[in-house]
């Protein structure tokens, strides 16, 4: 059983396309497997066109992990069963991540066409690492940012992530579950999720706890007197009773009142208490209920809404006055419902220390050539101004924000479009992080491994976004730019290339 679940590790590191092992074939063919490549993973745009959220890094440090901890007996009983060429399977079966992974970190806010993740390795060791990194990556981000959107527009109402049942398969489940956490929910229903990151699970009922006592309001009334007796020490699992399987106001609420009150829960209780609303015009239901357990003395009793919640009903319920202590959201995070394909890519900037860009017609689509990092640039009341692409090595911009001077930073497609920052007058934070170095795992990497730290961190980095723009419809526009020298460098390969067309 230990050999199978090694395998299956070892199986998530290979869960790649056939062209990424088709063209390390003919790299090995070629001699060209030891020329150093640099690939960035980045998006190039967002659901609202504002930013993202980073979730996944942690599991792209483990996959690495896994592929050097992985015997080549193993790997050659995987590899074995799917690669034809022996050159390449022998190679394959010795193979160890000996690179650099640059990124930065979970938690962190993002925009369009900044470097998320750099990996700087061997062509064939960076080759065959493009889908798995997508794999994780993109999943994670969908779920992070739109957790984000969801949290944003409920706060300062918490959210609740619900969505387990929902998610595209329990690796889903699991690691989605941990990255709507880190978009800024404050609780999640996941099992696995608690066990694997340490973040605590909660959970109310299921209509079908109420329905095993029977049918109407007398099997109801003994649900909830049977529940509050056995979860009323279990501070954890709060006292949240499901009101809306019969009739809410009917039997539902007056049921969970008198259970309250029959098994001596009031405003004196050491824990939570109160009931969840599943259906109906959450909005009237929720002012109802609040106001018949103010009149029976339950001024501390929680109203919990679900059913299907998003950003947009959450914004209607908050217009509307609605009565609420937590939203739970299940499918609209679980599977970023409204964005469910992230779209982020993964592409070659650098070979054997040239820079390379990819040109298309699609304007969106052309990248940014070289080895990049990132820097947030703070204003004098401390909010996130611009962020600054530079290159890694001779560039003077770089060389100027580290030494506080004056800068401008400018609109690579408007040449009127620039900003003098004055000495004195801004501060910046390095965003790019090295987490693995010539194949070994970072102490840097530890900060990933508490979830609630990264989100901790990115609640953090909210603060210092301006209200205009982080808004959920038509944010303002924030300022990515592009160093001179990397500006110089991506339209001088473009003149180059423009110049072979006929």
């Amino acid at each position: 059983m230990g050999r199978e679940r090694v395998l299956t590790d070892f199986a998530k590191v290979i869960n790649s396309d056939r062209y990424q092992y088709t063209e390390s074939d003919i790299f090995l063919m070629e001699h060209m497997e030891e020329k150093e490549a640099i690939f960035d993973m980045y998006f190039r745009k967002t659901e609202d066109g504002g930013f993202a959220v980073v979730s996944g890094v942690q599991e792209v440090i483990e996959l690495i992990e896994i592929l050097n901890e992985t015997s080549e007996e193993e790997k050659r009983e995987y590899f074995s069963k799917i690669i034809e060429e022996k050159h390449l399977l022998e190679y394959l079966v010795k193979m160890k991540f000996t690179g650099n992974l640059y990124a930065m970190r979970d938690g962190e806010i993002v925009y369009p066409n900044e470097p998320i993740i750099s990996i700087k390795a061997p062509l064939i060791q960076a080759k065959i690492l493009e889908t798995p990194i997508l794999n994780l990556m993109n999943m994670q981000l969908a779920i992070a940012t739109k957790a984000s959107r969801i949290t944003r527009a409920a706060h300062p109402i918490p959210v609740s992530s619900f969505g387990s049942r929902r998610a595209h398969g329990f690796d889903s489940a699991v690691s989605g579950t941990k990255a709507s956490i880190i978009g800024g929910c404050l609780s999640h229903s996941n099992l696995v999720t608690e066990y694997k990151y340490g973040v605590p699970s909660v959970g109310t009922m299921a209509h079908s706890f109420i329905q095993a006592f029977g049918v109407g309001a007398a099997a109801e009334k003994k649900a909830f007197d049977t529940f509050i007796k056995y979860r009323r020490e279990r501070k954890a699992n709060s006292l949240i009773l499901l009101i809306d399987t019969y009739n809410t106001l009917g039997i539902g609420l007056k049921n969970a009142i008198q259970s309250f009150k029959d098994n001596g829960i009031d405003d004196t209780y050491d824990g939570n208490y109160g009931i969840r609303i599943d259906s109906g015009d959450l909005a009237y239901l929720s002012k109802k209920c609040r106001k018949e357990l103010d009149s029976a003395g339950l001024k501390k009793a929680k109203i919990f809404l679900t059913n299907s919640l998003n950003e947009s009903l959450i914004k209607s319920l908050k217009e509307q006055g609605a009565c609420v202590d937590i939203f739970g959201v299940g499918d609209a995070i679980a599977v970023s419902k409204s964005n469910p394909c992230f779209g982020g890519v993964y592409k070659i900037v650098e070979i054997d220390y040239k820079p390379v860009i990819k040109l298309s017609e699609d304007v969106i689509k052309i990248s940014n050539p070289g080895f990049k990092e990132v820097y947030r640039i703070y204003d004098r009341d401390g909010f996130a101004y611009a962020d600054l692409i530079t290159l890694v090595n001779g560039d003077s911009d770089k060389e100027r924000l580290l030494k506080g001077e004056d800068l401008i930073i400018r609109d690579e497609k408007y040449e009127f479009k620039s900003s003098l920052l004055k000495k004195g007058e801004y501060t910046y934070k390095k965003l790019t992080c090295e987490f693995v170095k010539d194949g070994m795992v970072m102490e840097e990497s530890i900060q990933l491994m508490d979830v609630l730290k990264s989100r901790e961190y990115y609640l953090n980095s909210l603060s210092k976004i301006s209200d205009e723009r982080k808004r959920l419809e038509n944010p303002h526009q924030y300022k990515i730019d592009l160093s001179k020298e990397l500006i110089e460098l991506k339209y001088n390969l473009i003149k180059e290339i423009k110049s072979q067309i006929n």
